[in-house]
């Protein structure tokens, strides 16, 4: 390891490769330039989004008919999904073959084939050159020579799969099988929230001014929620002393957070002259209250009670990224419940919880950019480098101490003890 002169104070050095070298305190210190260096944003959509991860795409009931499609990103990366006319789910990048025009421009709809707007290249529903203008040329003039071949051409496919309807993407053909890489929690836990037929309720999305690593790390922090988030006690929806466990998966990068039902809870300490608004609604089995689903790089299910809704991360600078908020319910409650589900606001851009994460995340930034490379954020509680597989209780850090030695690794970041990490991908014995 060596250390230049404009390194000298980091908390997180660079190897002589120019990979980040992680604390010597161990995983209990996350580098600030985590969140802001631009190197690491890129070597992140390289290594994560386009590497041997599978990120969530869609679900099977936004594409019930052929020819529907849905618009998403993996990363940096815009994609499209699409049910062909053999009723197969198809992925590709939506970037036209020809000069790399976006192709599909609305968000979702139905479409027997689709046609970039620059030159009119047209394309079936899995990505495939159908038509090029002008191919043989016009007027006896110009066109394409002998050896052009349009079956050559087509935007880049990504491999598909689904669980429990729910839609996964990859670029890696050296990503896992998706039942393997989600893990026997994971998979249980969506086979139980999808058992019964589900309809959307719609969609939102809202930029935050951050990185998006501060909100997946906040996503499975159980020691901010009761602190942050005075709703959940004060309407007794979640008290510090709950039952709850967290389980990790995938190098500890995924996370299961679970948060059971308390028969003894205190009563609301707070009236409302609409009660609605805090109603809460247990619809998941097991006494389940909260789970949240954390499927690393990009995903979060959040439920919570009746209130589902699936978060997908799409980073646009180490100081940006979008959320698209995906909305769904049971297709068979009756409209009571779905109207409680829409006055039970909790998530999205002005959620009661949502709102309070994204301008924590803000101001976090803002104040981890002063000074980047001399800093680290401090995640000690319930031991200073335990990493574990399984947490029962609230009052530890150790799922995000997981969390980050899994991100080290996948990053190819030096652990915090010397040596060397290669990214996955790269290793001999995958």
């Amino acid at each position: 390891m060596t250390e230049t002169a404009s390194s000298a104070g980091r908390i997180g050095s660079r190897s002589n490769s120019g990979g980040l070298v992680w604390p010597a305190e161990g995983w209990s210190r996350v580098p600030f330039e985590l969140f802001c260096d631009p190197e690491i944003h890129a070597l992140e959509d390289e290594r994560l989004f386009r590497g041997p991860h599978w990120s969530y795409v869609g679900l099977e009931i936004e594409l019930p008919e052929a020819g529907d499609y849905t618009t998403c990103y993996v990363g940096a990366t815009p994609v499209v999904l699409v049910r062909d006319e053999g009723g197969v789910l198809r992925g590709f990048v939506n970037r036209c073959a020809h000069r790399g025009a976006e192709v599909v421009r609305k968000p979702r709809g139905n479409a027997r084939g689709f046609t970039c707007i620059y030159h009119n290249w047209s394309y079936d529903r899995a990505g495939q050159v159908t038509g090029v203008p002008w191919e043989k040329g016009r007027g006896g003039v110009g066109g394409y020579d002998a050896s052009f071949d349009k079956s050559r051409h087509r935007m880049q496919p990504l491999r598909v799969a689904s669980w429990a309807g729910v839609v996964f993407g990859t670029f890696s053909d050296d990503a896992p099988p998706l039942e393997d890489y989600l893990g026997p929690a994971i998979r249980e836990r969506l086979s139980a929230v999808f058992a019964r037929p589900m309809m959307l309720t719609g969609y939102q999305r809202h930029t935050i001014r951050a990185n998006w690593k501060l909100l997946y790390e906040n996503s499975r922090d159980f020691y901010h929620a009761p602190q942050l988030h005075k709703f959940f006690g004060a309407f007794g929806i979640v008290q510090p002393d709950q039952a709850a466990r967290a389980e990790m998966w995938h190098e500890g990068t995924h996370c299961l957070l679970t948060i059971y039902q308390d028969p003894g809870a205190p009563k609301p300490r707070i009236r409302l002259e609409e009660p609605r608004v805090a109603a809460f609604r247990t619809a998941l089995p097991d006494n389940i209250a909260i789970s949240i689903v954390g499927i690393f790089p990009n995903c979060l299910f959040t439920l919570i009670g009746s209130a589902f809704s699936i978060r997908q991360f799409r980073p646009k600078a180490p100081d940006r990224f979008e959320v698209h908020y995906t909305y769904f319910t049971y297709a068979d409650d009756p409209e009571c419940l779905r109207e409680h589900l829409f006055q039970n606001n909790q998530f999205g851009p002005a959620g009661y919880v949502a709102m309070e994460d994204a301008e924590v995340v803000e101001k976090l930034q803002a104040r981890i950019a002063l000074g980047a490379e001399k800093g680290a954020s401090l995640v000690a509680m319930d031991g200073t480098d335990t990493t574990p597989d399984r947490v029962d209780h609230m009052v530890s850090e150790a799922n995000l101490r997981a969390m980050w030695k899994g991100y080290a690794r996948f990053m190819g970041f030096a652990p915090p003890k010397g040596g060397t990490a290669k990214p996955v991908a790269e290793r001999p014995d995958r």
